[in-house]
């Protein structure tokens, strides 16, 4: 992964970034271009992004040998597929004058192209945005679960951050980001990906699937100890199972509907909620399991098959058909999301490329002055 593209994810899923921005008390600027300037803590906030970044990386590469208690800035090591070794200092500062330069080039693409930034998406990430300042991301699941949270403003303000330029460096950055990718390729864009494109890629990149779980124990309260404990099938019942499962797959495999088959299998069993899992995905992004994968991979469309996962109290048979994909298209390509996010598959590498470009030659104005008063020193505590 090049740099940029680590830009790129940094500004899409932002919550999931350590990283800072502010202003000094008498603030000055860190970047400029003929449209913007950039706080010094914008600066700031790249150079502790890339400083995490390292960190990250160099206790992967390092693994057991990765010493927490001492600088990483004078380690000399790759930081991406390149292989180039570089002195851990100067890639941070590296990594930090590219992370802003690329915060410059969204300005000035915006600019150029005319983009509108939806108002309503702005106020939505400012708010968000606040969250985070004041509470803490994942606030509500840490205190929830009784656990303390810090907030950014106290883990960031001790180097001079302030909320605007933490707002400019993340969020307001994932907006505009977004509104270009938009700008470019959706409906009327100027490389607007066609419906014929669209539907291709979809045929031939999702499964549409479905499947229901018949689980091979029961549950039972022990009587001493008050606990659950799961009590494995016999071998007499899990064979009841499988030829009740083996019905029904020669049913879907004769032309049978999938609905129809699952309606006699809970009329028999009484089940009053219909069990079926369904989805239409990439399967290579799937979370299913692998057992279920590999059968699905297998699976002729309109056809059905049974497997079972797992051995002992917990063991369970799958029941999964697959679906023609063909029949999905319409209705799935239906919706804006959808519709968006393959979009983003078909021309992520594109925007990708075109990122690289406009922040290789943005026009921008480093305040070498400021930019020499931050060392990335500053963020070590030991």
């Amino acid at each position: 992964m090049n740099n940029l593209k680590k830009i790129s994810a940094l500004l899409l899923v932002l919550v999931m970034v350590f990283a800072i921005g502010g202003c000094s008390k008498k603030p000055g600027y860190s970047y400029k271009t003929e449209n913007t300037t950039y706080a010094e803590g914008v600066y700031i906030y790249s150079l502790f992004s890339a400083y995490n970044e390292a960190y990250s990386i160099l206790q992967s590469n390092l693994g057991d040998k990765f010493d927490s208690t001492a600088t990483i800035l004078d380690i000399t090591s790759t930081f991406d597929e390149t292989g180039e070794k570089m002195l851990c200092e100067d890639w941070v500062k590296n990594q930090a004058d590219l992370i802003t330069r690329n915060l410059a080039a969204l300005d000035e693409t915006v600019a150029e192209l005319g983009v509108t930034l939806d108002k309503t998406q702005v106020e939505s990430a400012r708010e968000l945005a606040k969250e985070d300042w004041y509470l803490g991301p994942y606030y509500e699941y840490y205190v929830a679960s009784g656990y303390e949270t810090t907030s950014y403003e106290d883990m960031l303000s001790p180097y001079g951050v302030s909320f605007d330029s933490f707002f400019t460096s993340t969020y307001l950055a994932s907006v505009k980001q977004s509104a270009i990718f938009d700008h470019l390729y959706l409906k009327d864009g100027e490389e607007a990906v066609s419906d014929e494109e669209l539907n291709k890629y979809f045929t031939d990149n999702y499964t549409s699937y479905a499947y229901f779980i018949v689980n091979l124990y029961e549950t039972t309260i022990d009587a001493e100890t008050s606990q659950q404990v799961y009590l494995p099938y016999s071998e007499e019942l899990i064979d009841g199972v499988e030829a009740e499962l083996k019905g029904y797959v020669k049913q879907v495999n004769s032309g049978t509907a999938y609905e129809k088959v699952v309606g006699k299998y809970m009329k028999a069993h009484n089940i009053s909620t219909d069990p079926t899992v369904k989805n239409i995905e990439i399967l290579e992004s799937s979370a299913l399991g692998e057992d279920v994968l590999k059968a699905l991979e297998t699976l002729k469309e309109g056809k059905a098959t049974y497997l079972r996962v797992g051995d002992g109290d917990t063991s369970v048979m799958y029941f999964v058909t697959k679906f023609d994909i063909n029949d999905e298209a319409e209705e799935y390509l239906k919706a804006d999301g959808n519709k968006h996010t393959i979009i983003q598959n078909l021309k992520g590498e594109d925007f990708q490329n075109f990122l690289n470009d406009i922040t290789e030659n943005v026009e921008v104005e480093a305040n070498e002055k400021v930019i020499a008063k931050y060392n990335p020193a500053m963020f070590e505590e030991f």
